[in-house]
């Protein structure tokens, strides 16, 4: 049993407090305007934002690509003030936190982010504290895709630091189009809680990017698109990586509304490609503008008969908005791994294929305040690796080279990881003041490459209550995981040993419970 001297428990625990306590007793004392200039990235505020849309308070539009400036020829400003409290008894697991590492023990978490809007430019930027007291724990010895799941313990240099900037964004723009940059939040994808390209379940990426942040209308169409590059690392020459991706929308408003987009990513980088050419950044910059079958590439420098060292994924986005029903019902569908040629896709399309599909009813009762949604992410091993391998691109994110798809410890994209799957329900009341929403989360790691797969579920409650424009939310969450490891076997006894019966005790088990406390208000001029 670990000890722990408790003063210094007492002495860490009153500076949160005391730093929390200046923070909100500011924030109550500020009066509020009505306006919003953007729809954030971050799936926390999701449900409201798109309850808002329904009810004609924010302006409706498809918000696949977030952060989403909407349109306008004024200036808008805001300041968001938040306060967060977190205890947790056991593993950092939790998902879509971006710097809110939360392992086991106490953590505050106070930010003010401000944001900007105009014609011309966008800008955005919130400082952050977070102190904690966190206690050891150990974690899981997994390997490949595996090894970064988010229960994995962060140490050194992953470590978010205790305050930074967790939401940057500056972008210069004339009627839409522009260039800028940005390093925070971002969510590629219609789900709400996972998406194979891109999330929030990672510290911010810094990326330059190009092209549009906001929705740009021409008559009952809408279109959007954004080219994102990003180092990954501060090495020189063919060491460094590169994350490069493009994403594209088109939208129709009519009495349903219809979006179609896709996202192409690229990692490349970190290794002499082939014949030692040396990648550059002008090379990476430009992937994502090549052919998108093996064909096409064969007479260039850094292939062997078309096939590169590089890690590309594209996705395919589609989704129904029925307005007057207050429903959105969505699909993602994502391939890890080029094709030879056209004949090679028409014969095997589900090879490497995985995808997200939901939806989001928001129109349940008179008044519709009540709602109901599902999601389910599948990223497992299709039937094809019988005939291309178990191994290497058949899996997402299974390139070691780019720490399998993550940053700083933690994916960037489907926090499940490649040969899973992750059901997310949940049913509920929301309101514009009230917010009481269960929700069950069943989750699967290795399910076609081990026997017995790991289990995680989840049970979550969210609660948040509006008074005088301010939130007051607690969200608790209790999870129960099995098998964790991979062991290959089902049971053990009350001592831990292998059984070969199912009258015993599930093997590799662990349980964690997690309780935040949090309030916001948002003022907008």
């Amino acid at each position: 049993m670990i000890h722990i001297p408790k003063p210094k428990i007492i002495k860490r625990a009153s500076r949160i407090r005391a730093v929390s306590f200046i923070f909100l007793s500011f924030i109550f004392y500020l009066p509020c305007a009505k306006a919003q200039g953007h729809i954030p990235a971050d799936p926390f505020h999701l449900l409201l934002s798109e309850k808002s849309q329904f009810e004609g308070h924010i302006p409706i539009q498809s918000n696949m690509f977030r952060p989403l400036f909407f349109n306008t020829d004024s200036m808008s400003f805001s300041v968001t003030f938040r306060s967060e409290g977190y205890y947790n008894d056991n593993t950092p697991n939790q998902e879509n936190m971006d710097v809110r590492y939360v392992s086991k023990g106490i953590a505050g978490f106070n930010s003010v982010q401000i944001a900007f809007n105009s014609p011309y430019f966008s800008f955005m930027a919130e400082p952050y504290l977070m102190p904690n007291k966190f206690l050891s724990v150990d974690g899981i010895n997994r390997g490949g895709t595996f090894s970064v799941l988010n229960d994995r313990p962060l140490v050194g240099t992953q470590k978010p630091v205790s305050s930074g900037i967790r939401n940057f964004l500056a972008f210069l723009h004339y009627k839409g189009l522009g260039f800028g940059w940005h390093e925070g939040n971002r969510w590629w994808g219609p789900g709400i809680h996972s998406s194979l390209q891109m999330t929030n379940n990672t510290q911010p990426l810094p990326a330059q990017i190009l092209g549009t942040i906001q929705e740009i209308r021409i008559g009952t169409f809408g279109f959007y698109g954004l080219y994102t590059f990003a180092r990954l690392n501060e090495r020189s020459g063919y060491e460094a990586k590169y994350l490069t991706a493009l994403n594209g929308q088109l939208t129709w408003y009519g009495p349903v509304i219809i979006s179609a987009g896709f996202s192409r990513n690229y990692l490349s980088g970190g290794v002499l490609s082939s014949g030692g050419y040396v990648w550059t950044a002008k090379d990476a910059s430009i992937l994502v503008f090549e052919g998108v079958f093996t064909s096409n590439l064969m007479e260039k420098e850094y292939t062997v008969g078309g096939h590169d060292v590089w890690d590309q994924t594209l996705s395919g986005y589609f989704s129904i908005t029925l307005p007057k029903r207050n429903v959105k019902l969505y699909a993602e569908v994502g391939f890890n791994d080029n094709r030879m040629y056209f004949a090679d896709f028409l014969s095997q399309p589900d090879h490497t294929m995985a995808t997200v599909i939901g939806v989001r009813d928001y129109g349940v009762g008179n008044l519709k305040n009540w709602l109901y949604g599902f999601e389910w992410s599948n990223l497992m091993l299709t039937y094809t690796i019988r005939h291309r391998g178990a191994g290497g691109t058949p899996a997402w994110y299974s390139r070691g080279l780019y720490d399998y798809s993550s940053y700083k410890g933690r994916r960037w994209a489907g926090h499940s990881g490649g040969d899973s799957d992750d059901w997310y329900i949940y049913a509920g009341y929301l309101s514009d003041k009230l917010m009481v929403i269960p929700a069950l989360n069943y989750e699967r790691h290795g399910i076609v490459s081990h026997r017995p797969a790991e289990v995680k579920m989840e049970f979550r409650l969210d609660t948040r209550y509006k008074y005088k424009d301010i939130w007051f939310g607690i969200y608790y969450e209790k999870q129960f995981e099995a098998f964790l490891g991979f062991p290959d076997y089902f049971y053990v006894d009350a001592q831990g040993n292998q059984i070969d019966a199912a009258e015993g005790i599930l093997a590799n088990t662990r349980k964690t419970n997690t309780l935040t406390i949090s309030l916001s208000k948002t003022l907008n001029f």
